[in-house]
């Protein structure tokens, strides 16, 4: 069995990793959309939304 961390895991946690190579790949699938979640969005994305927002509403105005 594996006895080093994958991941996120702790030692204690990596022992339930089992040595099928799907399951651990799944971990790690796991492990890195949660830090892609964890991430802030840039500023220039949020400015970009709200820009695009503003001009969504201004043309259902118009409409």
């Amino acid at each position: 069995m594996n006895s080093k961390p994958v991941g996120r895991l702790t030692p204690a946690k990596s022992a339930l990793v089992p040595d099928n190579p799907n399951a651990q790949i799944a971990l790690k699938l796991r492990n890195f959309y949660q830090s892609v979640q964890d991430e802030a969005l840039p500023q220039r994305f949020l400015d970009l939304l709200e820009r695009l927002d503003a001009a969504e509403g201004s043309v259902q105005r118009a409409e």
